[in-house]
C-alpha cells in the first residue's frame, strides 16, 4: 500500500507530532509512506523534517506560496499522476482545499486514489488568518464543498464530531483520536511545587489567567511557561512576566527537549480556552504528571478530578493551584491521581487506535 500525506507545513503542533507518530506506525506496518508538505516551515519554529528524514520517509516540497499559486497546483497535479498512490490522506484545509480542487480533474485522467482526510481541531480554531471575514467565509465554504467528495472523514475527538455534523455535509465522520504511549523518564527531585505550560502561546491558550493567578499565589512554588507564538503576543507575555518582578515564574520559549521539560514539573497546567482535542495534555500524562486544565468539551472528556484537576474560572484555578502545593510531598495523593491517569491513557493506546485507521484505508 502506497500511502501520501499532504499537510501545510512541518511546524511541530498537534496534528505534525500525530503525522509524525502515524508514520511510525505505518512503517511498522510495511505501508510505503510519503510526505507532500505545501507550504514553508517557519523559521521560529521546530519542524518535524528531520525526524520524517531520520525514518527514510521522502519528503516532496511544493516550494511556492501555498494555495493561491497555479504552479503549486500543476506541481501537486504531475507529482500525484506520477506516483500511483493508493490512498492520499490531507491534514488540515489548506491541504484539504488543494486535494479537493485535483481530485476531480485527476480522476479524470485516470488517476483514483482514495481520498481520506483528518480534521484535528473545529475549523475556528485553525482557520487562516485572512485579512477579511469574507475571504475567510469563502475559503471555509469551498473546504465544506472539497470535504464532501473525500471518501473517509477522520475527527480526532468527539467534540470535532459535533461540530463537523453541525455543518449538516451529509457525511458521517469517524471518530479515530490521537494515541499516546506512556514515557520512561527519570524525574528530577523538585525544590518546590513545579508547575509547567507547553505549547503555542496565543490569547486562547489562557496564559494571561495562567499569570494572574501564579502572581497572586504566596506560597513556593515555580511555574515554567514554554512554548512559541506571533512575536507580538509573545513580547506581551514576556511584559507580563517582567513587570510583576515574579522571580517565581520563568518564560523558557521554544522548548527543544521535552523530555527534559517534563522531568523538571510536577504539576502541568493547561489553561486554554478550546481545542480540538488537547495532545499535549495527553502527553503531560504519558509522562505521568498531574493536569490542571478548563473544565471544558474535549479536555474535561480524559482529564477529571480523579485523575487530575478541572477549573472554570480563576478563582477555582487559583483553589486547585494552592491544593496541589499543600498535597506536593503526599505520595498516597500521586499514586491515586496517577491510577486513574493509566486508565485514561489505556483507552488512547496506539494498539486500540491504529487499526482503526488501517480498517479505514483497506474499506
Amino acid at each position: 500500500m502506497k500511502v501520501c500525506h499532504v499537510i501545510n507545513s512541518l511546524n511541530r503542533g498537534g496534528a505534525e507530532s500525530h503525522l509524525l507518530e502515524l508514520i511510525k506506525a505505518q512503517l511498522d506496518k510495511n505501508i510505503s509512506v510519503t510526505v507532500l508538505v505545501i507550504g514553508k516551515d517557519n523559521s521560529d519554529i521546530f519542524s518535524i523534517e528531520n525526524n520524517i528524514v531520520e525514518l527514510n520517509v521522502p519528503i516532496f516540497r511544493l516550494k511556492g506560496p501555498r494555495m493561491f499559486n497555479l504552479s503549486s497546483y500543476f506541481r501537486m497535479y504531475n507529482y500525484l499522476i506520477s506516483s500511483s498512490f493508493d490512498i492520499v490522506h490531507s491534514h488540515q484545509p489548506r491541504s484539504d482545499f488543494m486535494v479537493g480542487f485535483l481530485k476531480e480533474k485527476l480522476f479524470k485522467r485516470g488517476v483514483n486514489f482514495k481520498w481520506i482526510v483528518s480534521i484535528h481541531g473545529k475549523h475556528d480554531t485553525y482557520l487562516p488568518n485572512s485579512s477579511t471575514k469574507n475571504i475567510k467565509l469563502l475559503f471555509f465554504k469551498l473546504v465544506k464543498k472539497f470535504w464532501k467528495k473525500a471518501d473517509e472523514i477522520i475527527v480526532i475527538s468527539e467534540e470535532v464530531k459535533n461540530w463537523f455534523e453541525n455543518l449538516n455535509l451529509d457525511k458521517k465522520p469517524n471518530v479515530i483520536s490521537y494515541w499516546m504511549s506512556k514515557k520512561n523518564i527519570n524525574n528530577l527531585t523538585t525544590k518546590v511545587p513545579t508547575f509547567g505550560y507547553l505549547g503555542r502561546i496565543n490569547q486562547n491558550k489562557g496564559i494571561e489567567d495562567l499569570l494572574e493567578v501564579f502572581n497572586s499565589i504566596e506560597d513556593e512554588f515555580e511555574l515554567k511557561i514554554g512554548g512559541v507564538g506571533e512575536e507580538s503576543y509573545v513580547n506581551k507575555i514576556k511584559k507580563n512576566i517582567n513587570q510583576s518582578q515574579n522571580k517565581k515564574i520563568e518564560f523558557l520559549g521554544y522548548v527543544e527537549n521535552q523530555d527534559k521539560f517534563f522531568q523538571k514539573i510536577d504539576f502541568f497546567v493547561f489553561p486554554s480556552y478550546s481545542e480540538g482535542l488537547g495532545l499535549v495534555l495527553l502527553e503531560a500524562m504519558s509522562y505521568q504528571k498531574i493536569c490542571i486544565t478548563r473544565n471544558v468539551p474535549p479536555m474535561n472528556t480524559f482529564i477529571n478530578n480523579h485523575s487530575g484537576y478541572l477549573f472554570s474560572d480563576n478563582h477555582e484555578l487559583s483553589d486547585v493551584i494552592k491544593m496541589s502545593i499543600q498535597n506536593y510531598n503526599n505520595s498516597e495523593f500521586y499514586k491515586m491521581k496517577i491510577k486513574e491517569m493509566t486508565k485514561v491513557l489505556d483507552r488512547y493506546d496506539l494498539q486500540n487506535l491504529f487499526p482503526k485507521l488501517l480498517e479505514l484505508y483497506k474499506k
